[in-house]
């Protein structure tokens, strides 16, 4: 799955959960290369995940991405995430299994 897909997705998301019952806020997209591989971060500071809600839901389009990620590039995804603190996703693939998932 291309990586544009999944951050448009995370973006998605944030623009339509984080902020609820606010005037706005932050979204922040962040990507660094380097010889260890390419990580993309993806954070907010909205309302942030409630108490014992586990992200990605099975069944829902970011499960499937996320498993995606997982199987054809290798990649480790990372999710942190505190109620009132926003939310942050963090994907990490190294650069050959960048190139061999394109």
């Amino acid at each position: 799955m291309p990586t544009g897909l999944v951050v448009n997705e995370l973006l998605t998301n944030a623009l339509k959960h984080a902020f609820k019952d606010r005037e706005g806020g932050t979204i922040t997209l962040h990507s660094l290369v380097d010889d260890e591989g390419c990580r993309v971060v993806v954070a907010d500071d909205g309302v942030g995940l409630p108490q014992g809600y586990v992200w990605p839901r099975l069944g829902k389009l970011s499960n499937m991405i996320v498993q995606s990620l997982r199987q054809n590039a290798n990649a480790k995804v990372e999710v942190g995430a505190e109620p009132g603190g926003g939310m942050r996703v963090t994907i990490f693939f190294t650069r050959a299994s960048a190139l061999s998932a394109s």
